[in-house]
This record gives C-alpha cells, structure tokens and sequence, in this order.
C-alpha cells in the first residue's frame, strides 16, 4: 500500500515549469529546420543611467567571446521596459550581436503609474506617448545614451568598447519601431532626427504608422527594413484602430533587401517576445538593494519596476503562443540581420529560396 501510495503521489505531481520547456522544446525543434546563424554563450545586464535629470533604463546582453561586434540597438514598446524582447534579443546575441535596449523613463513601466493608467484611460495616454513631441524626445534621449556609451567605452568599459560603430542595425517594437523607423529618415521630410548613426539595417516588429501617414513618409527610408506583423497584431491601448496601419509600412517601404514578414497567428503579446510562457513560482521576490553590481563590478542604483502586464495594464496574460511563429520571428529576423548587417551569403540565399516554403502556414515572406 506504501509503495502505491508513493507511486500515486509522483504519478500526480506536476512540474509547474512544464508548459515552459515544452513551448521552448518545440521552438527549437522548428529551428533545426530553419537557417542557422551561429550559436554564442552570452552575458548580460541592465541598470538605470542617469543623464542629466533624465533615468534611462538600458539593457543590454553581448556573446561572451572577445571581439569586434555589430551592435543591435533595440527599442522596446510603450509600457515596457529595456528588459523586454528577450527572446529576439537573446538570440540575436547568440547569433553575434551586441544588444543594447534603451527605454526612456517615461515611456516605460512608470507609465502606469499615472494619472491616466490608474483611470484607465489609455488612448489618451497613448495618443501623447505616440506624438511627435514625444518622438522628438526620444530620439534626444537616444542619442544621449549613445553618447554616454562612447563615453564609458573611451574610459575602459571593455564590453562597450567592442561596438563595432561600421555595423549598427535599430530594431524596435510598436512604439519603439515608430522611433526606429524615424532614426532611419521614416516621417516628415523636413524633420532631423539628432541620432547620429547610419543604420544598416531596420527590424520594425509590430509596425507603427499614424492613421493619416501616407506611403512617402517610409519610403524615404534608405536602408533595408524587415518588417513583422500579423491580422492578430492588436493594439491593447486601442491607439491603431487597423492593422492595415501596421501593413502600410511594410507597403511603403521601397529599399533594397527590404522583406515583409506578414504571420498568420502572432498576438501583440507574441511579436513582444517577452514572458510568452512565464514560469509559475511560489518563491517571493528577492528584496533589491538601492545598489547592485554588474558583472563589471561597478555598483549601480536600481530602479523600483511596475510589469507591464500589472493590475492597470491593457496587456492582459495569453495561452502559450503557438511555437512555430514564434521560431518564424527566430529564423526570419536573424537571417535578415545576417544578410544585411554581416553581408553573408548563406542568409541572403535562405532568404529568397528557403524561407517561404519553410514558413508553410505560418506566414507570407514578400
């Protein structure tokens, strides 16, 4: 009876991380099929600068080996802060890249401390983050972290001083691929954007387009932009009333190397790339000094968070995406990096003859 007791009890006990490792699992399964850039151990990061009167969250996670790097600058979506997109971030590490993910105060998880967010009124707030007053201070505030982390590199920052300035590319989510996509000349013809970097490539995952923005406004873009989007791609601030908003860009845009990848199946919450399958805990969350260290060993203040997914927040929790769109960002997006930014051969060719047919039903590759 002890031992079927026993036995009952194990058959019943569940791994609560299961659902986690299962989506993972599948997801590089998917992969194996896929192009294949190179595989890196990487380390990580992310603090709160302060520059001027101005906190800045950056985040940024590199390949371990020593080395030039092409630097990928990411720009997270409204409500969100630096940390987010790991999951595209982390593999483009992998594959190489530096990451460096910058997030204005403003524009982050504080946002939902407002007024406005605890009314629930989002439109509103989101009808002032997405202004172009409010771009033009993004763009400022980007430039100033650049600055700063030229600055750090000259003063002996090893990790930061392996930039490769020659290879940048901007990568950005909703209201991040807005400002992404002006760093790249995208809006009005007469307005300079301040960041003084020439990207090689763009990735614009969730695009954003003004309900009134006409195709010139992306068609002055001169580099390659891969663009990423999908009929379930729904604005939970209820600010783009269409997806057809988002496809205008992707339209629009007239560089060379440029691709629409147009997904069948991905949320929102999915082309985030972050918590797509959170892992259920028990423990409390560790207590946070008002100073922690890098791996650089420099002591840091640390900045109180609010998630984005928090009680006042419209991005609600989904059911696990499903695995296979989620290796299509994967695959499509570091193939895209690989080919423009690194000028390889092998992801331009994957690009133009492979990756249709191994997209299937998960999407349209134009």
């Amino acid at each position: 009876m002890l031992i079927g007791a026993i036995g009952l009890t194990t058959g019943c006990t569940t791994n609560p991380a299961e659902p986690h490792i299962k989506f993972t699992e599948q997801v590089g399964k998917d992969l194996t099929t896929a192009y294949q850039p190179a595989h890196n151990q990487i380390s990580n990061w992310d603090d709160t600068w302060q520059i001027g009167r101005q906190s800045v969250n950056v985040a940024w996670v590199a390949p371990v080996a020593s080395g030039r790097l092409p630097l990928i600058i990411y720009l997270p979506g409204l409500g969100e802060p630096a940390t987010a997109g790991e999951q595209w971030r982390n593999a483009w590490a992998q594959a190489g890249y530096a990451v460096l993910s910058v997030q204005g105060q403003a524009y982050g998880p504080a946002l939902y401390l407002t007024g406005q967010a605890q009314a629930g009124v989002f439109r509103e707030l989101a009808a002032d983050r997405y202004s172009s007053a409010s771009l033009r201070d993004r763009l400022s505030t980007l430039q100033k972290v650049l600055t700063e982390v030229r600055a750090r590199a000259a003063k002996g920052d090893a990790q930061l001083a392996s930039i490769d300035w020659n290879q940048v590319a901007v990568a950005g989510f909703d209201l991040g691929a807005q400002t992404a996509a002006a760093v790249a000349g995208a809006g009005q013809a007469d307005m300079t954007t301040g960041v003084d970097i020439q990207p090689k490539a763009l990735l614009l995952l969730s695009p954003y387009a003004e309900i009134e923005a006409r195709p010139e406004a992306f068609a002055r873009v001169a580099s390659p932009v891969l663009t990423i989007t999908s009929q379930d791609d729904e604005d939970p601030f209820n600010w783009v009333s269409s997806n057809q908003q988002r496809e205008l860009v992707g339209a629009s845009v007239t560089a060379a190397g440029s691709y629409r990848l147009r997904l069948t199946r991905s949320t929102y919450k999915t082309l985030s790339g972050s918590d797509l399958v959170p892992i259920p805990t028990e423990e409390k969350a560790p207590k946070v000094s008002d100073e922690d260290h890098t791996p650089g060993g420099k002591s840091h203040a640390k900045a109180k968070r609010v998630g984005s997914d928090g009680a006042h927040s419209p991005v609600g929790a989904e059911p696990v995406p499903d695995p296979k769109q989620v290796a299509s960002i994967h695959a499509v997006s570091q193939a895209f990096l690989d080919s423009r930014v690194k000028n390889n051969p092998a992801a331009s060719d994957w690009l133009k003859t492979a990756a249709p047919s191994w997209l299937g039903n998960a999407g349209r590759l134009q």
